[in-house]
């Protein structure tokens, strides 16, 4: 019972979580929001712990050993990220490069200050699982961390740790995509609220407004069922861009008269016809082609 209301619980929170990345892009707003969430999130779980009796340790162990960590693992995973976008290197490439490899030193060196409990988390061994997972149990290892003073009738001697292992492997894959895209492009420098194949719209609105009352009026999507307000939804998201109020922008394009009603759309069939027909003005097959003919 308890496990299903965990996923349940856990499906909504990283829901929530992923709403909150994409709509907020200032790192602290995006970080306290974020902490709120886990935070009432963990609060509802403690409380089905709580309200819940394990018959045996075999039941309890898999809250602390799996279901914990999957939640408290985003805790730290932001906090973390909002350290290294908030002393990231302002528009400079290489700065940013060289962080951001100092950062992946520091959680390699992370996992092998606790490299027997990593390893022990990395195969999902069991056999110390009741030492490591039951609330009370009396451990005296020096292979255990030092972990912040936790609520006792909700944490055990290795949730935390566990939850930092999920975090840290997060937070790798992370500054990873970052090092790899600064790499690829290295005249580009990293902003931080923006995500790695995020797709923003830098020129006029019209521009892009032109296009989704061409898409509308040409009836190409949801055969023809789709408002114009749908398909401007639909490319704000893409772009992440704000193309106001539908009406009001068929009313800028119905008032063009000097330059057109379809002025972008046109310059993009222009560019179109321009780039292939200079393409194929160095088509190799064309001379061996009039070769033939000949």
């Amino acid at each position: 019972m308890i496990q299903e209301i965990s996923s349940r619980l856990l499906k909504q929170l990283e829901d929530d979580l992923e709403q909150t990345c994409f709509q907020i892009k200032d790192p602290f707003q995006r970080w306290a929001t974020s902490l709120k969430l886990i935070r009432d999130a963990l609060k509802k779980l403690k409380s089905h712990v709580d309200q819940h009796s394990f018959k045996d340790k075999a039941e309890e162990i898999p809250i602390f050993k799996y279901i914990k960590p999957s939640f408290y693992q985003w805790n730290i995973y932001y906090t973390e990220l909002y350290e290294i976008e908030t002393n990231l290197p302002k528009d400079d490439v290489e700065k940013q490069i060289l962080f951001l490899e100092l950062e992946l030193q520091y959680i390699g060196r992370f996992f092998r200050q606790h490299v027997f409990l990593y390893q022990y988390y990395k195969m999902n061994a069991d056999e110390l699982d009741n030492l490591y997972f039951v609330r009370g149990a009396e451990v005296q290892s020096v292979l255990l961390p030092n972990v912040p003073d936790l609520d006792p009738g909700f944490s055990t001697s290795c949730d935390y740790l566990f939850s930092k292992f999920k975090a840290f492997e997060n937070l790798k894959e992370w500054v990873t995509e970052r090092l790899l895209s600064l790499k690829k492009n290295p005249n580009t420098p990293y902003q931080p609220g923006t995500a790695e194949g995020e797709l923003h719209w830098t020129d006029d609105t019209i521009n892009l407004a032109e296009i989704g009352i061409g898409i509308f009026h040409t009836v190409q999507v949801n055969n023809g069922s789709a408002t114009i307000a749908d398909i401007f939804r639909g490319l704000e998201e893409t772009f992440h861009v704000n193309l106001g109020v539908p009406s009001k922008r068929v009313s800028e394009l119905r008032r063009r008269k000097r330059l057109g009603r379809t002025q972008y759309l046109d310059e993009m069939k222009d560019s179109i016809n321009q780039k292939f027909d200079k393409e194929n003005e160095y088509d190799p097959d064309k001379g061996n082609k009039r070769k033939i003919k000949e």
